[in-house]
């Protein structure tokens, strides 16, 4: 196979997905998608690149795509610092009425941040004051999200006792228990290809993703979080992760390596 990874193929990912691969990094991208040139009968990365220019980005070859890039490693209480730090920015249920506490993990993967999240919440006391939302782009991340069942490898910084609390062991893995499952909601979308948001969050989660983005897409990143945050509200990136002109209209806070931009 061509060891110059083809310009229509990272244009046309680019493109769809927001993410700039790092052309350092290339050979990790042609081993992920190697496989489908193989299972759609074609010739060449190249022609997949041509084929997907063809096809609506809802539609099957591209959910094949979805699952091949996506990285998929993550695990509950991932960088518990930031997400302590998160937690206790939120503004309480008092303060926006009746309604729950709506947060969004943007690239959640297989469901783990946003679980944890509800972990959290239930050890407050807290948990019924939440609605969880993760967001993917990838279909098979999110099934696995929405059945709620992880490996030892995954749950191994959950507490025992929490652990006996909030999930249902089978066998050597945990499935969540309905409570914590019933606060949650997973879809899978680009967050990118949001026009008119229908919901606003009190905090929004996107670790690990900006990285894969140039700084104009990063900038369309911006103004989308800002429409998605609710007065008063939090936007939580990772380490090392700083968002343009220091996320304006976002008001930053920097501590300790965890950078919050807040919503005024």
């Amino acid at each position: 196979m061509n060891r110059t990874f083809p310009v229509r193929l990272a244009r046309v990912l680019a493109e769809v997905t927001g993410i700039h691969h790092d052309p350092a990094r290339h050979y990790l991208l042609e081993s992920r998608l190697s496989g489908l040139v193989e299972r759609f009968n074609l010739d060449s990365l190249e022609s997949l690149g041509i084929l997907l220019e063809k096809t609506p980005a809802d539609e099957g070859l591209w959910s094949h795509v979805y699952d091949a890039i996506s990285t998929g490693e993550t695990y509950f209480y991932r960088d518990q610092p930031g997400l302590d730090r998160f937690f206790s920015s939120l503004p309480p249920r008092s303060s926006i009425g009746t309604d729950p506490v709506r947060i969004l993990s943007v690239g959640c993967s297989s469901g783990e941040e946003v679980y944890t999240l509800a972990l959290m919440a239930m050890e407050a006391g807290r948990l019924e004051d939440f609605r969880l939302a993760g967001i993917d782009l990838s279909f098979g991340q999110i099934e696995k999200a929405r059945a709620g069942v992880y490996g030892q490898r995954s749950v191994r910084r959950v507490p025992e006792d929490l652990l006996r609390r909030a999930f249902h062991q089978e066998g050597t893995h945990y499935r969540v228990r309905d409570r914590v499952r019933s606060v949650t909601r997973f879809s899978r979308g680009n967050i990118l290809s949001v026009v008119s948001p229908l919901d606003s969050y009190e905090g929004i989660l996107c670790r690990n993703v900006i990285i894969y983005f140039d700084d104009e897409t990063r900038k369309k990143l911006i103004n989308i979080f800002y429409r998605l945050v609710s007065p008063g509200g939090v936007l939580l990136t990772g380490t090392g992760e700083l968002l343009p002109d220091g996320g304006a209209p976002f008001q930053i806070e920097s501590r300790n390596g965890i950078v919050l931009y807040h919503k005024k």
